[in-house]
């Protein structure tokens, strides 16, 4: 997996949870792992096809999900696993895989994206196919972030 693969996810995961939420999103650490994961309390899923094929994964804990609809539904008392709880965690993770998708596309590197899947609850195993994860972590006040991209290149 490239480095350009990987970085044109950090900005925009900054970005969106600065501009959505008012939050300061802080890069905490990133290493490689295996391909297989085991779901968080919320998990949205991204697929992504084109040049680039594979999945990004972001994982929620439940007080960073509540946390998260809070901000963006305005109540405090919106349960987590509703409906439009879960819809404002899927937008979060499809605006963040959005800009990268076309911060990859500057790069030469056409993609299109799914409409995100929502996993709840936690410990939902998932294999990738294509290789390692790179896991990303981030931190904010209003928890933490973790992103698993796992994507590959595609030779036509």
């Amino acid at each position: 997996m490239k480095e350009e693969w990987i970085n044109s996810f950090l900005a925009p995961a900054k970005l969106v949870w600065q501009k959505e939420l008012g939050q300061a999103l802080e890069l905490a650490g990133a290493q490689m792992v295996s391909n297989q994961y085991t779901t968080d309390d919320i998990t949205a899923i991204i697929g992504v096809s084109g040049q680039l094929q594979g999945n990004v994964l972001y994982g929620f804990s439940e007080e960073t999900t509540k946390s998260i609809i809070s901000v963006m539904v305005g109540e405090d008392s919106t349960p987590v696993s509703n409906e439009i709880g879960l819809s404002a965690i899927g937008e979060i993770a499809n605006v963040i895989t959005g800009n990268a998708a076309t911060k990859l596309a500057e790069l030469g590197y056409r993609c299109d994206i799914s409409p995100p899947v929502v996993i709840e609850p936690v410990g939902t195993k998932f294999t990738t196919v294509g290789g390692p994860q790179m896991l990303v972590s981030f931190a904010s006040s209003l928890g933490n972030l973790s992103v698993r991209i796992s994507l590959f290149e595609r030779f036509d």
